[in-house]
């Protein structure tokens, strides 16, 4: 009998009614889900206008509230119509579009990088015989995954598996490949394979990627799956505020992990990182990409944007946008105190 005196279920009941509230959990974690990405989608449909001045009385007189999604298109517009270039500016950020600075820039600031085993003019002169059984070749420009091959060549046989996109593969076909998204200032180099913690030693390790703002990391994703080249690969993905702290129906239109994406090991050493490296370049946004391996963490490549505004419920949409206007903020007043504006804070109205 049951404290209460009624009689106590049997093992049978107990595993089922186990298995029903599984099932229940499950519904509402779905339902959530649903509900984040109506309100996402809700806010997607709105003018920009809308979506930031709200139901403010005077639309046009008001401020509006910080928006993420309208921050990073126009950062990424700023970047990619070349004003700084047609300006003859040469921003740090621009300097690390491509992967080899970049990882030489992490270096300087003590950020473990890949070991390079190989650079290369085009495709066509990759030397396949001087490489190793497992290593990544990569395109020193593009994203997406597009231009990275991780390889693993069988001993016995000698055929090579693309870890990617998990299926058999040549050296004459990701030549091939290479070579249609071959462009002018490509260059290609060969680096070391690395394999997440405790990971099997023919798989990847997941994307950490980590949204910052001058100096203060702010988002992260830890991504599965997402390239651009493996498109019947599902991607998944987890989310997590800087310190660590998971973050639920933030993010529409990615899958959420059921367990098979691993948490960062230290959160800490990344936000360390983040702080470093995003401090040391002059730009209010930027995302930082790593990986998580046995040998600790290791960085990927820096981007300068960060690829499609991720679509984020409104309350974050909020935050980072105030992230990205802080950090603006933040960025003025260093130049101005550094006397690159000529500025003097005493001839401010508002100054003391």
């Amino acid at each position: 009998m049951s404290p209460s005196g009624a009689p106590a279920p049997s093992a049978k009941a107990a595993k089922r009614l186990r298995r029903v509230e599984r099932q229940l959990a499950r519904r509402r974690d779905q339902v959530e889900r649903a509900r984040a990405q109506v309100a996402i989608l809700e806010d997607e449909r709105l003018s920009p206008m809308r979506r930031t001045v709200r139901d403010a009385e005077d639309p046009e007189r008001a401020l509006g509230d910080p928006s993420y999604t309208l921050s990073a298109r126009l950062h990424r517009r700023a970047n990619t119509t070349r004003v700084y270039t047609r300006e003859r500016m040469r921003e740090p950020i621009l300097q690390l579009y491509a992967k080899l600075p970049a990882q030489r820039y992490a270096a300087l600031h003590g950020v473990r990088v890949p070991q390079v085993l190989g650079r290369w003019p085009d495709p066509g002169a990759v030397v396949w015989d001087d490489l190793p059984d497992r290593f990544v070749l990569k395109s020193n420009i593009g994203g997406g995954g597009m231009n990275v091959f991780p390889l693993v060549r069988d001993p016995g046989t000698g055929e090579w598996t693309d870890v990617l996109a998990q299926e058999r593969t040549t050296p004459e076909a990701v030549t091939a490949k290479l070579w249609d998204k071959h462009e002018k200032r490509s260059t290609y180099f060969a680096e070391e394979f690395l394999v997440g913690r405790g990971g099997d030693p023919r798989s990847v390790p997941d994307d950490i990627k980590v949204f910052c703002f001058y100096g203060e990391p702010v988002y992260m994703e830890v991504r599965r799956g997402d390239q651009s080249r493996a498109s019947h690969i599902t991607q998944q993905v987890r989310a997590f505020a800087v310190d660590g702290t998971e973050l639920h129906h933030v993010r529409a239109l990615m899958d959420a992990s059921d367990g098979d994406v691993t948490a960062p090991s230290d959160f800490p050493a990344i936000a360390e990182a983040c702080r470093r490296l995003s401090g040391g370049i002059r730009r209010p946004l930027e995302r930082l990409d790593f990986f998580d391996t046995d040998d600790g963490l290791v960085f990927g490549e820096l981007t300068q944007n960060p690829g499609r505004p991720p679509a984020l419920v409104p309350e974050w949409d909020r935050r980072m946008g105030e992230a990205y206007e802080a950090a603006y903020a933040r960025l003025l007043a260093d130049l101005a105190a550094e006397g690159a504006l000529h500025v003097d804070h005493g001839d401010r109205p508002d100054a003391p």
